[in-house]
C-alpha cells in the first residue's frame, strides 16, 4: 500500500492533495483510538494483560509508521506545493500521543531497579497461597527470585524493612484489615494469627489507577500478646520491571497503617492517669481560656435573713441609705 501511495505522489499534479498525508492521518488516528480502547478494556472489562500488551505494541508500531508517512508527506507538500498539510499535522500529533507513552514512564524505568518483587524480609518473604492458585500460567512466578533481586532492592530501597509494633497480634491483624479497606485493596484470603510460631496472613490485590495493572500483596503478622512484627511482600504479575510501584505501595501501606494505629485504642485501655468513674470532663466554651475547664462553684443569692457584715453596713451609710431598712419588696402583702 505504501508503494502505491508513493507512486501516486509521483504522477499526480500540484492540484491534488497528498495521499501520504491523508493515509498518515487515518493510520495515526486509528492507532490512537486502538490505544485508548485497549486501556478501557483492560481497566474496566478485565482484558488479559498479555493481550493488552500486544495490542499496545501494535498501536505503538502503527503510530511510528504513521509518523514516518506524515514526515514524508510534509517533504512532498513542501517541494510540490500539494495540499494536505492539515492532515499531516493531525497525524504527527496523534502519533506522538501514542509514541510518547513510553517516554512518560522512562524516568521511572531508569530511576528504579529492574525488579518486579519487593519484600521487607528477603530471607523469608511472606508467601502467596490463594493468589498463587488463581494466577495465570503466563504471569511472573510466585516464588521470590532472591539473589540479584535482593541486592538491587537493598541498594535502591534500604527503607523497606519489617515494622514491629507494641500491640497484640490479634489487634494488629484487625488494624491491618481496616487499613487495607481504607486503601481499597481487594482482599483475597485471610488467616488469623494463632500465637507464637503460627503467624497470620492477608493476601490482597491492587490495581494501578490508570491502566489497571494487577499487583499481588501478601502481609504476614507474627507476634504474641505484647509485640507484633509485620512483613509485607508486593509483586507485579507481569513484566520484568515494576517501575518502582511495589516499593511505593509498601511505603503507602505502612503510612496508612500508622494513621490507623494512632486512631485506635489498645485493648488494655489508655495508659496513664485514668478518670474516676462517673467523672465527666467539662466542655470548653467557645473563646474560653483553659482555666474555664475547672467546674465553678454555685454562687447563689444569700437568704433574706442572712446576717449582714460591717462592710455592708458601711457601704449603706456612704450611699445615704438606712442600713436597717430592707429595700427588697415583700413577696406577699401582710
Amino acid at each position: 500500500m505504501v508503494a502505491d501511495v508513493v507512486a501516486y505522489e509521483r504522477i499526480s499534479g500540484p492540484a491534488y492533495p497528498s495521499r501520504l498525508a491523508i493515509w498518515s492521518r487515518r493510520l495515526a488516528l486509528f492507532c490512537l483510538q486502538l490505544f485508548l480502547l485497549d486501556v478501557v478494556l483492560h481497566r474496566l472489562f478485565s482484558l488479559p494483560t498479555p493481550v493488552a500488551f500486544n495490542i499496545f505494541a501494535a498501536a505503538w508500531l502503527g503510530a511510528g509508521l504513521a509518523l514516518l508517512l506524515a514526515l514524508a508527506s510534509v517533504v512532498i507538500i513542501w517541494r510540490k506545493g500539494r495540499g494536505g498539510a492539515g492532515s499531516a499535522a493531525v497525524a504527527v500529533v496523534a502519533a506522538l500521543l501514542v509514541i510518547g507513552v513510553p517516554a512518560v514512564v522512562l524516568p521511572q524505568v531508569t530511576g528504579n531497579p529492574k525488579i518486579y518483587d519487593v519484600t521487607t524480609d528477603p530471607a523469608n518473604p511472606p508467601r502467596f497461597l490463594a493468589l498463587a492458585a488463581t494466577r495465570p500460567k503466563n504471569a511472573n512466578p510466585t516464588t521470590y527470585p532472591g539473589g540479584e533481586t535482593t541486592r538491587l532492592q537493598n541498594e535502591a530501597y534500604p527503607d523497606i524493612r519489617p515494622v514491629v509494633v507494641r500491640r497484640s497480634a490479634g489487634e494488629t491483624f484487625e488494624i491491618i484489615d481496616e487499613t487495607l479497606r481504607r486503601l481499597r485493596w481487594e482482599i483475597k484470603a485471610e488467616e488469623l494469627p494463632r500465637g507464637p510460631g503460627q503467624p497470620g496472613y492477608i493476601e490482597a490485590v491492587e490495581r494501578s489507577l490508570l491502566v489497571g495493572f494487577y499487583d499481588d500483596v501478601s502481609i504476614r503478622i507474627t507476634g504474641g500478646d505484647r509485640d507484633t512484627r509485620i512483613d509485607v511482600r508486593s509483586a507485579a504479575r507481569y513484566g520484568p520491571h515494576d517501575l518502582g510501584r511495589n516499593a511505593a505501595r509498601i511505603r503507602g501501606f505502612f503510612k496508612e497503617f500508622q494513621t490507623r494505629m494512632e486512631a485506635s485504642v489498645p485493648a488494655g485501655g489508655v495508659r496513664g492517669r485514668r478518670l474516676r468513674p462517673g467523672a465527666a470532663v467539662p466542655k470548653r466554651q467557645k473563646g474560653a481560656s483553659g482555666s474555664s475547664l475547672a467546674p465553678r462553684k454555685s454562687q447563689g443569692r444569700a437568704p433574706p435573713d442572712a446576717p449582714r457584715g460591717p462592710q455592708w453596713r458601711e457601704r449603706q451609710r456612704q450611699r445615704g441609705e438606712d442600713p436597717g431598712r430592707d429595700r427588697r419588696p415583700e413577696r406577699y402583702p401582710r
